[in-house]
């Protein structure tokens, strides 16, 4: 059984796996990525560190800080 010769669509885009430009790139590129792809995970690693840390005394969001202000009407609603 002989499967038909695979047609790019004109409406869809390849992916980058698929895409001949971007398998096709030089050791100094790859390594940039790899670069890039280090730095970010390094960050976002950092950041949910900080962001579920749960003794951080930093930024209380507004609404935190009215509720231990008083100021913040939090009268109890059930709604059906």
């Amino acid at each position: 059984m002989s499967f038909p010769k695979h047609k790019t669509s004109r409406l869809a885009t390849l992916p980058t796996t698929l895409n001949p430009a971007e398998y096709d790139i030089s050791p100094e590129t790859r390594k940039a990525q790899a670069e890039r792809l280090a730095i970010r995970s390094r960050l976002k690693r950092e950041y949910l560190l900080q962001y579920n840390d749960p003794s951080r005394h930093g930024v209380i969001d507004r609404k935190e800080k009215l509720i231990r202000e008083g100021k913040l009407d939090r009268t109890f609603n059930i709604s059906y």
